[in-house]
């Protein structure tokens, strides 16, 4: 009897304990039915995706999924469509694109004398005083192809002070009435690091380029911190538009964090940050390095939607205002080399502080001599605090020589490229600095081959938000028109695979947040870009028609296209 009942009791204990091990939490979100792109080690598809709070709890088969749906269990039915981890973009400017999304754009004028008139216009409907302000003109989609003189354009804003940014960010154009603000005469020397461009008279020209530009942008009036504000955010709803879930944000100044802490305590941040400190500031430069990024890093801050462990600093220019530093002269400018705006040995002092604080080094470097001279400031650095995981970055990475690349290797030295400015350049790179140097120009492949990641971004303003123009320029080296037939440079091709690593798991991995974004697995956040095209699959043209159908932020919808049915 006493036996029996031992037995029924090991029974009764067996099952619960079956049916204890056998049940599913309770999903707030399911995917089903997807082509799930988990970009894994293996680069491995799956079907479905369960998450539980902002993370990922399962991937695999249907089959398994469905047995973590509840009644309160969010599902999507997505007919078969890509999932890919959320979209990173690892070099961007948030805030100038909330500016740009505000202010005067003159994207695509194709002549001075268009930006005349535009600018004429909005004379008419400001008041005498006030400043014009806007940007994003290219000489190089002009007939004649040389910087602007302000002459006509001050005659037409004799009362208003104009700053017009140049595309690339890196120079600007002002009229007469800003240069006089600003207390720029024909005697007035350029600044380290800039250039005050000027007529064979010695007047300036209007066209400031790269420090010379703050000479006039600190008298512009500041925002308010609500106008920042809304321009931030207005500028997040474009990046969640187009499938970002994170963004490398390529310098910002500690009031500007303090905003996203903000938005992030307020719930209203729907991306996630990971920011560059920027090194322009005048803390950065009159306190102790070490002190101050210690006291500005911060970790994973509100549930992993903000990160600053690095700083950015800028050392050349851009190819564009010819300010990119080079050994030889330019082709199209016989008497210049380009131009540094700080030197190697301030680099050097600021690696050292960042090595000894735990934070990387993000450096703008565009030309041979730019990215030379950084990689050389970074191993000096390296020899006095060795660290193998201190991910030091350089930022686009243009033009290299192959001798630099194996040096970016041997270092561990990650290149963040930005794709889309191979496609744009093209048309005017060889001119610049001829078909030898353009060789080593956005040399994707010969980085990969050497062993090293690309962490992929857009730069934007300067280019276009949507990450897919990047992934397209990666796996064709042709712009939207599909020229040059056979791709710009074509050897130096991505893979699809690998330009979608770029934007997610080599984007991570440069921020430091491998083991928790960039791949959809088990344990991590649930961020997600979906599309309406497997763009695994399509012919490359078909890439710059997919759009997004979703955008997931840890598991949360912040973007939405119609296309999708809900099961529930």
């Amino acid at each position: 009897m006493k036996t029996s009942k031992l037995v029924i009791a090991l029974i009764v204990i067996s099952i619960m304990l079956h049916f204890s091990c056998n049940t599913n939490p309770v999903a707030d979100f399911v995917l089903l039915n997807g082509k799930i792109a988990t970009v894994d080690k293996n680069f491995s598809i799956q079907e479905a995706v369960v998450i539980k709070g902002n993370s990922i709890i399962f991937v695999g088969k249907n089959s398994k999924a469905k047995k973590y749906i509840g009644d309160q269990t969010n599902v999507i039915e997505l007919d078969g469509k890509l999932v890919l981890p959320g979209l990173i973009d690892a070099h961007a400017h948030t805030h100038d694109l909330g500016d740009q999304l505000s202010y005067l754009n003159i994207n695509n004028t194709t002549s001075y004398q268009q930006i005349i008139d535009i600018i004429a216009d909005k004379v008419k409907i400001t008041k005498p005083g006030e400043w014009i302000v806007g940007g994003r003109w290219d000489q190089n989609n002009w007939d004649t192809k040389t910087f602007p003189i302000h002459d006509e354009l001050s005659k037409i804003s004799p009362d208003n002070p104009v700053y017009l940014k140049r595309v690339d960010g890196n120079s600007a154009f002002v009229n007469q009435k800003a240069l006089e603000i600003a207390g720029i005469t024909k005697h007035t020397p350029s600044p380290d690091g800039g250039v005050i461009t000027k007529k064979n008279n010695g007047e300036p020209t209007g066209v400031l380029i790269n420090k010379a530009m703050n000479l006039v942008i600190q008298h512009i009036p500041k925002d308010s911190e609500a106008a920042i504000k809304r321009k931030y955010l207005l500028a997040v709803k474009e990046c969640n538009k187009y499938g970002l879930t994170g963004i490398h944000e390529a310098g910002v100044s500690t009031d500007k964090i303090d905003l996203y802490k903000k938005l992030i305590d307020n719930n209203e941040l729907n991306i996630r940050m990971y920011a560059m400190l920027g090194d322009q500031t005048k803390p950065v430069l009159d306190v102790d390095l070490v002190s101050f990024f210690k006291k500005n890093r911060i970790h994973e801050y509100g549930h992993h939607m903000l990160s600053v462990k690095s700083i950015k600093i800028f050392f050349d220019g851009a190819l564009g205002s010819r300010g990119a530093a080079f050994y030889s002269p330019y082709d199209d400018d016989s008497d210049n080399t380009g131009l540094l705006r700080v030197t190697p040995e301030y680099i050097t002092k600021v690696a050292k502080a960042a090595l000894e604080a735990d934070i990387g080094v993000n450096t703008h470097c565009i030309g041979i001599r730019g990215n030379r001279l950084c990689l050389d400031a970074y191993e000096k650095a390296l020899k006095d605090f060795p660290n193998k995981d201190h991910r030091f970055r350089i930022e686009h990475a243009q033009v290299v020589r192959d001798e630099d690349i194996a040096k970016y290797t041997s270092l561990g030295v990650i290149p963040s490229m930005q794709l889309v400015h191979s496609t744009s350049d093209m048309g005017f790179i060889e001119d610049r600095i001829g078909k030898v140097r353009a060789k080593g120009s956005y040399a994707w492949r010969s980085f990969i081959d050497a062993g090293n990641i690309i962490a992929c971004g857009s730069d934007f303003p300067v280019e276009q938000v949507n990450p897919l123009l990047g992934i397209y320029a990666a796996v064709t080296r042709q712009d939207a028109n599909g020229l040059p037939e056979s791709g710009w440079n074509p050897e130096q091709r991505m893979t699809i695979e690998e330009a979608i690593k770029g934007f997610t798991i080599w984007a991570a991995y440069a921020a430091f947040q491998e083991d928790i974004l960039g791949s959809i697995e088990k344990g991590k956040l649930a961020d997600f870009t979906i599309l309406d095209k497997d763009i695994l699959s399509i012919i490359p043209k078909e890439i710059l028609t997919t759009t997004v159908a979703y955008t997931i932020v840890g598991g949360k919808i912040v973007y939405q296209k119609g296309g999708i049915d809900k099961l529930k």
